[in-house]
């Protein structure tokens, strides 16, 4: 009777703790969401509105409030992975497995000073060892470090050119601010430069030495368009050569697609190379 007791009595704790456990991780994503909607403005901000001359304070608000959520909706599991030192499917796991969903709300659950927790300090840990392990730093001065220095020391440690995630979802900045759209049109330039670098040209055709844009940190959104205008290039440098075999045909197609990025050039190339 008393092992009977003892199971029910460890059976209710633990329904219990599951439940307080995912209550506070939906307090926690709330905190967030409002944090990014809540507007404060800085010394910055003064300066930037003074500069403007034609902002209103409420657009700066508009807009501070719709770059962070920006900044929240595409960041990835590849930059997460980046951070914890892991590839985008074990980052993933870590997260769901700490009941988040969403990469961003995970980052900033770990970032959280206040945040006391057996699954925080677990992942923390798991971070420090393999920061250790790599690259072999202080232990003493890794241990000692809060989560937001730690995370900074990886950047700092593994200098990847790569190491932000490139993402662009056109529908949804196409209905943003014009701010939003020279942002996401820069971030598509620097996607393709990351594609030209693993371009090698070869008898008069460009061959892409990757076959997945996470390879290079970019979505594959990005990829698919990038692939399908060096397929576009090939074609059009075939074409040329049919038609004037002699001398070898311009190579400044490259330049043409992937240069000089407005964002109504980069929603046409979306249109066009996206599928």
């Amino acid at each position: 009777m008393k092992n009977l007791q003892l199971i029910v009595f460890l059976f209710l704790f633990t329904a219990c703790q599951s439940y307080n456990h995912e209550d506070y991780i939906a307090t926690f994503k709330a905190n967030v969401d409002a944090e990014i909607n809540r507007f404060s403005k800085d010394d910055f901000d003064s300066i930037s509105l003074a500069r403007s001359g034609k902002e209103t304070l409420e657009r700066l608000k508009e807009e501070k409030i719709a770059n962070d959520r920006f900044y929240a909706d595409n960041y990835s599991w590849y930059q997460l992975g980046k951070n914890l030192m892991l590839n985008p499917r074990q980052a993933k796991e870590e997260s769901l497995k700490a009941g988040f969903e969403r990469p961003y709300y995970f980052l900033e659950f770990l970032k959280c000073d206040s945040v006391v927790s057996p699954v925080k300090e677990e992942v923390i840990k798991g971070v420090k060892d393999r920061l250790f392990a790599k690259y072999n730093r202080d232990s003493v001065s890794i241990s000692q470090s809060s989560a937001s220095e730690l995370f900074m020391a990886v950047a700092r440690c593994d200098r990847s050119k790569y190491f932000f995630f490139i993402n662009v979802d056109f529908e949804k900045v196409n209905k943003a601010s014009e701010k939003q759209k020279k942002v996401a049109s820069q971030m598509m330039q620097s996607a393709f430069k990351r594609l030209k670098e693993k371009a090698v040209l070869k008898d008069l055709k460009y061959h892409l030495t990757i076959t997945t844009g996470e390879e290079i940190g970019i979505s594959e959104s990005l990829f698919t368009i990038g692939k399908n205008i060096y397929v576009s290039i090939n074609a059009q440098m075939g074409e040329m050569l049919a038609r004037n075999p002699g001398p070898a045909p311009a190579l400044s197609l490259e330049e043409q697609y992937f240069k000089g990025l407005t964002w109504e050039k980069a929603w046409v190339l979306y249109e066009v190379f996206g599928q």
